[in-house]
């Protein structure tokens, strides 16, 4: 299945639901290293999704307890994917 979704965001970045889906699969299979994979793919190949980045957001919410660990993963990915 990574192949197929590989294959088709490879094709369609901005379809940010399958980002989603792709996401979800993957929490399903493999659990949270992979599903932050995923996430941090989708926020660099659609930076200006809002959609992703709440997904994102509240993947990281549910994962960890500590907000500055939230906070410091959050603002790494924003810093190397808002880079114009």
């Amino acid at each position: 299945m990574r192949k197929v979704y590989d294959a088709f965001l490879a094709e369609f970045p901005l379809c940010f639901g399958y980002w989603k889906k792709y996401a979800d699969h993957e929490g399903c299979l493999d659990g949270v290293n992979k599903v932050f994979e995923v996430y941090e793919r989708a926020v660099l190949a659609v930076t200006y999704s809002v959609d992703i980045w709440c997904n994102y957001c509240q993947f990281a919410i549910s994962t960890y307890n500590d907000p500055d660990v939230i906070r410091s993963s959050v603002r790494l990915h924003a810093s190397v994917s808002c880079n114009d």
